[in-house]
């Protein structure tokens, strides 16, 4: 398992850096290892002929120059999307899962975990999903994630062994209580007040979980969460982050 702890926290890059680079590209992975996060988050869907790739909208309209549903589109339509040209980086292609699994493999730090949202709810992307993390040896480094509770209770009856983290009640989908109960972590928002963060942190608790606080990305944002008992930073820019725990001897050891 993963090193961090309340006085020692990691830091997982959102998307990769999407802070200043195309969100969810090997453009942003790349820069998310050379930052050397703890933990690299990223978005999985299928496409109409049963790629998975990686991607955050059900549309494409936001972050590639073209129109339309991921799940309408095949792969070879994805592929001919500029994914980075809307941020300053021309070129950059929507990545297969296969892609993302093989540069983590080749390119990413040792002691980096992988937190997968599966952002298609049904159960075949799930399999197939964790089939291919186990195929690239990774199934073990991954936590899963998702806003449907009854995906993570498939995961959580079909493979028990596998990881995953939940989102607040509030935000997740068909939500069941039952879900935490073998969940390894709570996610936060610090968008929430006060009281409502120490709401979480407090149901966290009462399941044995940890509680991951995101998004952190400036030094007033850290230090807010530094109020909290979190062991785990979501950043758009990771390197903000990394440098204030760096400076203040709270980062996760590796």
């Amino acid at each position: 398992m993963w090193k961090q702890t309340k006085e020692k926290l990691g830091v997982m890059g959102h998307r990769g850096c999407c802070g200043y680079m195309p969100e969810n590209t090997l453009i942003s992975f790349r820069e998310a290892f050379r930052q050397n996060v703890d933990f690299l988050e990223f978005d999985v869907q299928m496409t109409r002929d049963g790629h998975l790739v990686v991607i955050h909208d059900s549309m494409v309209n936001r972050t590639t120059d073209g129109i339309g549903a991921v799940n309408f589109m095949t792969l070879e339509e994805l592929k001919k999307l500029d994914a980075g040209v809307k941020f300053g980086y021309p070129g950059q292609r929507i990545p297969t899962l296969e892609e993302t699994l093989d540069c983590i493999v080749k390119e990413a730090p040792a002691h980096m975990y992988i937190d997968l949202e599966i952002k298609d709810q049904r159960p075949y992307v799930v399999d197939k999903t964790i089939e291919m993390l186990e195929a690239y040896g990774l199934l073990e480094k991954t936590v899963i994630d998702s806003f449907d509770a009854q995906t993570l209770l498939y995961i959580q009856k079909e493979y028990p062994n596998v990881k995953y983290h939940c989102q607040p009640p509030v935000r997740m989908e068909r939500f069941e209580e039952r879900v935490l109960e073998n969940a390894c972590a709570l996610a936060v928002p610090l968008r929430f007040t006060d009281a409502e963060v120490q709401e979480l942190i407090d149901l966290a608790e009462k399941y044995g979980l940890e509680a991951w606080g995101y998004i952190t990305d400036t030094t007033e944002q850290v230090e807010r969460a530094m109020q909290f008992p979190f062991t785990n930073l979501t950043a758009n820019d990771p390197h903000a982050v990394i440098a204030y725990l760096d400076e203040h001897n709270r980062r996760a050891e590796r």
